[in-house]
């Protein structure tokens, strides 16, 4: 490292702040803050959609021609025109990135915003680091420029061991490319259960946008199974989605319209609280039509952490976060094996209790933002070690993470900082 002692200095290098369900990126930049890392936040998109982004490739082919092409030949023609945009946003971050003086560069997912960094980092001789989670790579066609992205990074973080072999089945040459597991962390708090009235119906929930990946049509089935043989059971879904017309009608016609209520999309306040007394927190992911796949559903270590039992699918990294006895797993598209374990964790509460103080474990030892901060941190400093750069070309840091000059301030007030996972709207999408 160039200045032995000196706080490593990481700009994250995101397409956006973080979203209502993007709540794992807040908490990990809190974690290397808290670690004694130096973090600087730099926002690719601006407001004013499409048109801005129009306005701002333009911009970039006027101002800086030959650097912006040579952007689109590193990701690719194939990548056009996602290289174009990645190209002007990257000419627009890379002086304050270097006015930072960042020793490493980090995006989270592996679409834009590594193509964003990657460009980056090539421009200010800094190494780069990317987080691949799942939607991100998994819904690209292109797996030739997802490789050519791949290969541009010092290291890629994968959130699970399977995400890693989904990159070699989308075309990436993972065993060429330095990676390993980084966590999609959890920060909230870790309670102890709340016991429910013996004797009262069972309470199942599932908090999940309604899109075909999440199951709840398999759900559906699962709890018209247990009505069907006299089980007294209530299924609340909170969330919404593309396909919530579609699951009411299913319960309409199997009869459960007294048994399932949909809530629609509500506060991460709200959701929580619904898990409070809940028997058991349902979620059969499958694989969509299209590839689309979830990493670690969040809702599942929102139960987790409040000692709800979980009964879910063994797909993609979800067996990672469950482990061999931290709660059910079913094949997906099986309602009968889903009712069956529904069954299992009704008649025995005691083993419901047991698998999910396991899973609390295994979610407070695996899956902490401290745990995960050390590992990125441990990476970084490797990197860093090995392309050491000299201080001299680094200025103080004095722009927006916009890149905008901002306006005269007290020179001790220090750098204007992105504010990073602020307050969320009260209704927002459902955990994922």
């Amino acid at each position: 490292m160039d200045a032995p002692g000196r706080p490593l200095r990481v700009a994250y290098v995101l397409l956006r702040p973080p979203s209502y369900s993007e709540t794992f990126i807040t908490s990990e930049i809190e974690a290397v803050r808290a670690a004694g890392a130096t973090v600087e936040v730099f926002v690719a998109r601006r407001d004013g959609g499409r048109g801005a982004e129009l306005r701002q490739v333009l911009g970039a082919l006027l101002r800086h021609p030959v650097r912006t092409l040579a952007g689109v030949r590193v990701l690719g023609m194939s990548y056009l025109p996602r290289a174009l945009l990645a190209a002007a946003h990257a000419a627009r971050l890379s002086g304050p990135v270097s006015r930072f003086g960042a020793d490493v560069l980090h995006a989270h997912f592996v679409n834009l915003p590594t193509a964003v960094a990657a460009l980056v980092g090539r421009w200010t001789a800094v190494p780069v680091t990317a987080m691949a989670h799942a939607a991100d790579f998994l819904l690209d066609g292109n797996g030739p420029a997802l490789d050519r992205r791949l290969r541009l990074l010092s290291h890629l973080f994968v959130i699970s061991r399977a995400a890693a072999t989904q990159l070699a089945e989308r075309g990436a040459t993972v065993s060429e490319i330095p990676h390993s597991v980084v966590r999609a962390a959890f920060d909230g708090e870790i309670v102890e259960p709340q016991g429910r009235p013996t004797g009262s119906t069972i309470r199942l929930v599932t908090v999940a946008r309604l899109v075909e990946k999440k199951g709840v049509d398999t759900a559906l089935d699962a709890v018209a199974l247990l009505v069907r043989a006299g089980i007294p059971v209530r299924y609340d879904i909170y969330g919404d989605g593309p396909i919530r017309s579609v699951l009411a009608d299913r319960a309409h016609a199997s009869a459960l319209t007294d048994v399932v209520t949909f809530h629609g999309a509500v506060s991460h306040r709200v959701a929580t609280a619904a898990l409070v007394g809940a028997d058991a927190a349902v979620l059969p992911c499958r694989r969509a039509a299209d590839g689309d796949l979830d990493g670690i559903p969040v809702f599942l270590m929102e139960a987790a952490s409040r000692g709800v039992p979980v009964v879910t699918t063994a797909v993609s990294g979800i067996p990672e976060l469950i482990g061999s006895d931290g709660g059910w797993q079913v094949p997906p598209d099986d309602p009968t094996a889903l009712a069956d374990a529904l069954r299992q964790l009704i008649h025995r509460p005691e083993e419901g209790r047991r698998r999910a103080g396991i899973l609390a474990r295994r979610l407070r030892e695996e899956f902490s933002p401290t745990l995960q901060a050390r590992r990125l941190l441990t990476v970084w400093g490797r990197l860093v070690d090995r392309a050491p750069r000299s201080t001299a070309s680094r200025v103080p840091f004095v722009s927006t993470v916009d890149g905008r000059a901002p306006a005269a301030t007290d020179p001790a007030a220090g750098p204007a900082r992105e504010q990073v996972g602020g307050t969320p709207g009260e209704v927002g999408t459902a955990w994922t």
